[in-house]
């Protein structure tokens, strides 16, 4: 009977775990906002945000946000805060305005470099911006560190690599 319920389990873990995930690190919750070092917008209207976990000087995990909306005001941070309560605002200070960033709480990308090489190990995706709570999935690894992320390759093509 012990056997028989082993193997059963062992069996739903296979059936219920992506095997492209058996390997990957586990995503962290996003540190405090407090604890940030960096903060960027790209040009396609994501926020980036950077965090030292292990405070070496060095980023290592980073989240993307989308960007809801973004203006020029004459009001001090606390009373846009106050237009917008369910929002995370960033600002560029101006001598007599500001800019503000006015973006999602939940990130819509977590993303990690492990080996703090400056180049992002894995991002996850959480579709459903919620936070950390196990819905988000495998996005990508730009910089190679998971292989199994690179589609199989054809035998002429693999052949043919030095």
């Amino acid at each position: 009977m012990k056997r028989f319920l082993t193997l059963n389990v062992l069996l739903a873990y296979l059936t219920l775990a992506p095997p492209g995930s058996w390997g990957d690190p586990p995503l962290i919750a996003e540190p405090s906002q407090a604890t940030q070092i960096s903060w960027n917008l790209a040009s396609n209207g994501m926020l980036f945000i950077g965090y030292d976990t292990d405070q070496n000087g060095k980023l290592d995990f980073h989240t993307l946000r989308v960007v809801r909306t973004s203006y020029f005001s004459k009001h001090p941070l606390d009373v846009v805060q106050g237009y917008h309560p369910e929002y995370l605002i960033f600002a560029s200070n101006f001598t007599t305005t500001h800019y503000y960033y006015i973006a999602f709480k939940q990130p819509l990308f977590y993303a990690m470099d492990l080996d703090e090489d400056g180049h992002w190990d894995y991002i996850y995706k959480d579709s459903g911006q919620d936070g950390v709570n196990g819905n988000e999935t495998f996005y990508d690894s730009p910089s190679g560190m998971r292989q199994a992320s690179s589609p199989p390759q054809s035998k002429e093509v693999a052949s043919s690599l030095p």
